[in-house]
């Protein structure tokens, strides 16, 4: 098992050919046995020897012979010595690798005569061609890393995808579980750091991982949450590049389902890189950078707010700017230590956020962000059987979306949300991150360990809903009060003070884990994880992690695998914000119940009420997943695979967001406050999922992943994740809550795939497919701002929206181009490459969003659907 993943080709070509090459080997040994025994022969022998002259046991030694290729292997002894028997004369290669140590190979011929003992000394491997320190177990089925579950793409597999020209993570999604990420979304490790974005351009990406090690202790999220980015590099001994063009117009494409006009569409995309070697031959570089600028539209699908009849549709302009620079430099400091700095920019602009569906063009906000992210990464072998690798990351972003509104916010449940938008905020964050992880190998022990310790700064203006927002349970009661003026609203809110702060989030984690071979066909890790976060006071969080794998039989074509492991959360940023804002001093949260309009205070007449604050518990604790499975793969062809997974999933302690101050027969039991929104640790997750995952080819034009999965999850949190958290629809019975959760799609199927097709055409696709989602049915009515109201006998997400189709397919035509200097070498690396991609190229109705609000007469209808048939055309110049 190498030490340091892929550092020499030559260590690469010894191990490439998998099972195949392996049987072919083994084919050709016993054919060639009966001749080898029949004759004499001539013995080679001799030691295998590492720095120092020290004597090295355990050394593979192979012998190929030059025409035949037939194969003998042998192990060195204690004292570093190998011999071959019964050797027949002839050209052979001798091939000698030791763990730590670069591969050697030297060609050697066999002749009548007696051949002196060979002396091979092993040099230390180096650092130079790789950032990241691990084992390179791709090859070795019993490591936890190999599981057949994993998808591991490189730049020429996804290059040849349809993907969206800015951005990996909608591809990476797809690939990952919605039921076993963190309150962050899916959890992204950029060059060995988690805690990243992908904020870069693709062209800068080398390769990615999704589901490697599930059940490592090394990250804080399982693996089907994860998805681990690897950034490119330069070349130490030539310059390489490339520069691409991508358009997208509405004249090619489909009309979207919900509207009535084709929306208008004219989106251009640009990127280049270029990588080559740094002055004085000891470094190279990497530089990429993309632009986007896309002006699209959105589709308004809401309910007329002047004639207050039939429906109003829209085709909303939305144009968006992005700018991506990614910037890497990688020095050899010695032969076995390598520094390397990447720089990463990212510049996003963004129109009319927040319209489309119900939401009315007077929504629409601008939003921009920059951010900016340099790391440092110094990698060293300290000895044959120890790598370190030291991580410093240093993030500065800044962010500003929306501005002040001058009037308030009308949302009318299930009907439509106008007025002008009520967000309003501007962020400042700083971050400075550190992580040390180290690798030791001893005998049948595999040792990583390391620690990490996260430090961001914030400084945050939250002046959303400063305008205040008037609440109607039903288009009747909207009527009933604008045009007849009779009644009263449901609810009005509104934010009150100074609305600025600023804090400090530190995290600190540590890991040890330990990968035995217990025997030839036996694999156990065994790992244990702590994470501290000073926001919650909660210390205990040690996650111990286990993995287990068995091939039965000598060729290991199947292997059983089975883990179980803890994993916990971090309490979600904005809570941290919420509780230092909202706490009636600093921010005023003003709810009043059933007010007049559109002068909720009547010219001052009617007093403010006791403000709403919202807080976490005292008691909260770190929420965690104990998450198992248990699987069997199996190798139906060389090099294609086959896996059937069970999994169990138990979320322990989730948030969930209540008002412990909800009124008792009309009164508040606590008279000096409105709502008390409490964050607490008392909801829970429960799930299963089978799984059955392809991996391969189909000889060497076709390669792919594809997953079914059948899953059922069930959570009493409603909306508890990434996009916030919701009230119950009653504060002291939350028996009702517990139902599918928001993500629980009982069927789910996802492919990717690359066909090789002749005369230098490709074709790349990404298929999609995925049973309803559920989604809330209430009534639309909250006069106190802290439930969502559900007729009698609903529970929550009793209803399912219909399913999702969507291939996307791209054909490519590549050319290569001859060389234009002479200096060139023969086979030029220089080519040109035209694709066509159509995505969601079948046109289905994908819809994204139902009505779930029973007064609305769009319940049970789509009020947002995602994009039609979109035709995107794009040249690639490569050299």
């Amino acid at each position: 098992m190498d030490v340091v993943k892929g550092f020499s080709t030559t260590a690469n070509r010894t191990v490439r050919g998998g099972m195949s090459s392996a049987l072919c080997a083994l084919l050709l040994v016993l054919v060639s046995a009966p001749a080898l025994l029949a004759q004499d022969g001539i013995s080679v022998t001799g030691k295998v020897q590492g720095t120092g002259g020290m004597q090295l046991a355990g050394a593979k030694v192979t012998l190929v012979h030059g025409e035949t290729q037939a194969k003998q292997e042998t192990i060195s002894a204690e004292d570093g010595s190998f011999a071959f028997l019964h050797v027949v004369q002839g050209n052979y290669l001798l091939q000698v690798e030791a763990d730590g140590f670069a591969p050697y190979e030297t060609g050697i011929q066999v002749g009548a005569e007696k051949l002196a003992a060979l002396r091979v000394k092993l040099k230390l491997r180096t650092v130079q061609e790789e950032v990241t320190v691990r084992p390179d177990t791709t090859d070795d089925r019993l490591s936890p890393e190999s599981n057949t579950e994993s998808m591991k793409i490189d730049e020429t597999f996804f290059g040849g995808l349809p993907l969206p020209v800015d951005y990996l993570l909608p591809f990476i999604d797809t690939f990952t579980s919605p039921a076993v990420q963190g309150s962050a979304g899916t959890s992204i490790v950029v060059d060995g750091m988690d805690g990243g974005e992908l904020d870069m351009p693709t062209s800068a990406v080398r390769s990615v991982k999704v589901n490697r090690n599930p059940y490592s202790a090394e990250f804080q999220h399982p693996g089907g949450a994860r998805a681990e980015i690897t950034t490119k590099r330069g070349h130490k001994h030539r310059y390489y590049g490339s520069l691409a063009f991508f358009a997208r117009n509405s004249i090619f494409d489909a009309r979207n389902a919900l509207a009535q006009t084709n929306p208008n569409l004219n989106r251009r995309f640009v990127e280049g890189s270029l990588g080559g070697p740094l002055p004085r031959q000891n470094g190279f570089f990497f530089i990429a950078g993309d632009r986007l600028m896309d002006d699209e539209s959105t589709v308004v699908n809401a309910l007329n707010t002047v004639a207050l009849t039939g429906p109003l549709n829209l085709n909303v302009p939305v144009p968006q700017r992005r700018d991506h620079l990614f910037a890497r430099a990688q020095w050899s400091l010695t032969e076995m230590q390598t520094l390397s700095l990447n720089y990463t920019f990212t510049d996003h602009l963004n129109e009319n956020n927040g319209v489309g569906a119900l939401n009315l063009p007077e929504q629409g906000s601008s939003a921009d962000r920059q951010t900016h992210r340099a790391q440092m990464i110094e990698s060293a072998a300290i000895s044959p059987q120890l790598r370190n690798e030291i991580i410093f990351v240093f993030k500065e972003q800044t962010s500003r979306s929306g501005s002040p509104a001058n009037a308030p916010e009308i949302l009318v449940n299930g009907a439509f949300v106008g007025g002008p938008s009520q967000l309003f905020d501007k962020r400042e964050r700083r971050a400075f991150n550190a992580q040390d992880t180290a690798t030791y190998i001893r005998g049948k022990h595999s040792l990583l360990f390391g620690a990490t310790v996260r430090n961001e700064w914030s400084s945050v203006f939250e002046a959303t809903n400063f305008g205040g927002t008037f609440e109607f349970s039903s288009l009747d009661q909207y009527r009933n009060v604008v045009q007849n003026h009779v009644g009263t609203s449901d609810l009005f809110q509104v934010n009150q003070g100074n609305p600025t702060v600023s804090y400090l989030e530190q995290q600190t984690s540590g890991f040890a884990q330990d990968t035995m071979r217990m025997l030839p066909n036996l694999s156990v890790t065994f790992g244990l994880r702590y994470d501290w976060q000073n926001t919650l006071g909660n210390g205990r969080n040690f996650a111990p992690r286990l993995a287990l794998a068995f091939s039965p039989g000598q060729k290991k074509r199947t292997v059983l695998r089975a883990g179980a492991g803890i994993f916990y959360d971090n309490l979600p940023r904005s809570a941290t914000e919420d509780a230092l804002l909202f706490d009636g001093v600093r921010v005023r949260e003003i709810d009043i119940s059933y007010p007049s309009y559109p002068d909720p205070f009547l010219g001052g007449q009617i007093t403010s009420p006791p403000p709403s604050i919202m807080r976490v518990a005292p008691g909260a604790q770190s929420p965690y997943l104990l998450q198992a499975s248990v699987g069997m793969e199996a190798e139906v062809v060389a090099g294609t695979w086959l896996s059937l997974e069970y999994s169990f999933l138990h979320g322990i302690h989730l948030f969930r967001l209540v008002d412990v101050n909800a009124p008792l027969s009309g009164l508040r039991p606590d008279a000096n406050f409105s709502n008390v929104e409490e964050l607490v640790s008392s909801a829970f997750l429960r799930g299963h999922a089978v799984t059955l995952t392809f991996r391969g080819g189909l000889g060497k034009r076709f390669k792919g992943y594809g997953q079914y999965v059948f899953s059922k999850y069930t959570n009493n949190a409603p909306g508890s994740g990434p996009g916030g958290f919701l009230f119950p629809a009653n504060n002291y019975d939350l028996g009702p809550e517990i139902g599918p959760a928001d993500f629980d799609c009982r069927h789910r199927v996802n492919f990717a795939g690359l066909m090789q097709l002749p005369i230098g055409f490709r074709m790349g696709s990404i298929f999609s497919v995925a049973s309803g989602a559920p989604f809330n049915i209430v009534t639309g009515s909250d006069p106190y701002g802290d439930t969502v109201s559900r007729p009698p006998g609903v529970t929550r997400n009793t209803g399912r929206g219909p399913g999702v189709v969507q291939l996307d397919a791209r054909l490519t035509k590549v050319f290569s181009l001859p060389a234009i200097f002479a200096g060139e070498r023969r086979r030029s690396k220089r080519s040109v490459e035209f694709s066509v991609d159509a995505f969601n190229a079948i046109n289905h109705r994908n819809v994204t969003h139902v009505v779930g609000v029973v007064s609305s007469p769009l319940f049970g209808q789509a009020d947002a659907a995602g994009p039609a048939r979109t035709i995107q055309l794009s040249a690639k110049y490569s050299f």
